[in-house]
């Protein structure tokens, strides 16, 4: 009989398909484009009246590194890597750091990263609830 990776019992195939996994996934997915669409609906209210993109960034540029940031910082929490959490934003809060000269546009953002912050931690810490209960 041939061994495949599948009969040799490898712990990738048995995580792969269990409810970790399964969780785990979801909570990325929810991290994405449903996180980033309530953010644009609770800010809707603060956004300036000029585009963003007038100033020369690229488009969706700001959606991207919302997606990004919360990739990391979920995936610093799942890892227990908090200080990850802090390098994260310190080195959006050093990019910008020259925006302050428009005070409507820096507290724009400035709510954008502490509600993206509190939406990734809260997701973050029921899912590692969530497989801390599954895993006793």
């Amino acid at each position: 009989m041939a061994n495949t990776l599948a009969d040799t019992g490898s712990w990738i195939w048995s995580w792969a398909f269990s409810y970790d996994a399964l969780i785990i996934f979801v909570a990325y997915c929810l991290l994405l484009k449903p996180a980033s669409l309530f953010i644009k609906m609770f800010l809707a209210q603060w956004s300036p009246a000029q585009k963003f993109d007038e100033d020369g960034s690229l488009v969706r540029a700001g959606a991207m590194i919302g997606y990004m940031e919360r990739i990391l910082i979920f995936t610093f929490i799942l890892l227990e890597q908090y200080a990850g959490v802090g390098f994260i934003l310190a080195l959006k809060a050093a990019y910008r750091f020259k925006d302050t000269d428009n005070h409507a546009k820096a507290e724009y953002l400035l709510m954008g990263t502490f509600l993206s912050l509190i939406l990734t931690l809260a997701v973050g810490a029921f899912v590692v609830q969530l497989l801390s209960a599954l895993t006793a």
